[in-house]
């Protein structure tokens, strides 16, 4: 496992841990412990002795990395002694303005960045590079938006824990219904672990296509929330400084109309692989717990903060 210190990785290496493997984590261990059971060995993949106590061969690797440098580097130590390979990649490797709705594998990838400064790129540069010296070895398997427990990054939970925060006072909403799509990160990793080292192709492992609408009163009802839903238009929260998808001042899901086909990328090969989806509820529910456990005003690096929400919501006024 390259990487396995930290959300998706570490419940990598855990799963495989379970299904009783042998798992050694290569990691810089900034970001936690491996999970109990793996072997950790602290490494910066950036130098060129990172993969010296790595020896003999490996029947799965499993490399999450965005970073081009770290890839080669693998490839360069690893290649040769790996039955199979699964690199985990991601949906933003392929184009997101003018994607067809129900997009698949096949569709453009965005151009390569092999500086790593561009995530998509990086990822499609990887993508290339590992098929490269793997072939038939290689599996790819591309997420989407990952949500579920153990998520810091405040995006999938932010609507399920703002609605919580707020109880019975408002909260600021999107006038304009939209799609959404997530993938529980405990059905991803299931599917990299139980199928990707099955095969030699490329997977987008993504979530089943929603609407936003029903997402937030989804969670509204989960978070028992009984304020105000305050909605805003895009030309609101375009004046309102508030940001599409990611970013501090993010109200996250959301999408610009013409990037809306980024949350309607076909599931089908990855269910024809056996991968699954379970119930939006059922992920909500643990991700609720998980917020509050984490605290619900927390701050967080993709989601806007209680007060510049209340502040939003009193500029609106001004707006109409």
């Amino acid at each position: 496992m390259l990487g396995g210190t930290r959300w998706v990785g570490r419940r990598i290496a855990q799963a495989h841990l379970e299904r009783g493997a042998e798992v050694t984590c290569l990691a810089r261990g900034e970001g936690g412990d491996a999970p109990a059971g793996a072997r950790l060995l602290v490494g910066d993949r950036v130098r060129a002795d990172a993969y010296d106590g790595l020896a003999g061969e490996w029947d799965e690797v499993v490399d999450v990395t965005r970073l081009p440098a770290h890839a080669a580097g693998a490839l360069d130590a690893l290649a040769d002694r790996a039955r199979h390979w699964t690199f985990v990649s991601s949906v933003s490797a392929q184009r997101l303005e003018g994607a067809p709705v129900g997009a698949g594998e096949d569709d453009e990838l965005v151009p390569e960045d092999e500086s790593g400064e561009e995530y998509g790129g990086a990822k499609a540069w990887i993508e290339r590079v590992a098929r490269e010296r793997l072939g038939e070895r290689l599996a790819i398997v591309r997420p989407g938006l990952i949500g579920g427990p153990g998520d810091e990054s405040g995006r999938f939970g932010y609507w399920v824990a703002r609605l919580a925060l707020a109880g019975a006072e408002p909260v600021l909403v999107p006038a304009r219904d939209q799609p959404t799509q997530t993938i529980d990160v405990r059905d991803l990793v299931a599917f990299l672990v139980e199928v990707a080292p099955t095969r030699s192709d490329i997977v987008n492992a993504v979530g089943p296509t929603g609407r936003l609408h029903d997402h937030i009163a989804l969670a509204r009802e989960l978070a028992g929330h009984t304020g105000e839903l305050v909605r805003a238009s895009d030309e609101q929260l375009d004046a309102l400084g508030i940001e599409h998808w990611a970013g501090p001042r993010a109200l996250p899901l959301t999408l610009p109309v013409e990037l809306g086909s980024h949350a309607q990328r076909s599931s089908a090969r990855y269910r024809a692989a056996g991968g699954t989806h379970r119930p939006l509820r059922e992920t909500l529910e643990a991700v609720l717990a998980d917020e509050r456990a984490l605290g619900l005003d927390r701050p967080a690096a993709h989601r806007l903060s209680r007060a510049d929400e209340l502040a939003a919501i009193g500029s609106l006024a001004s707006l109409s």
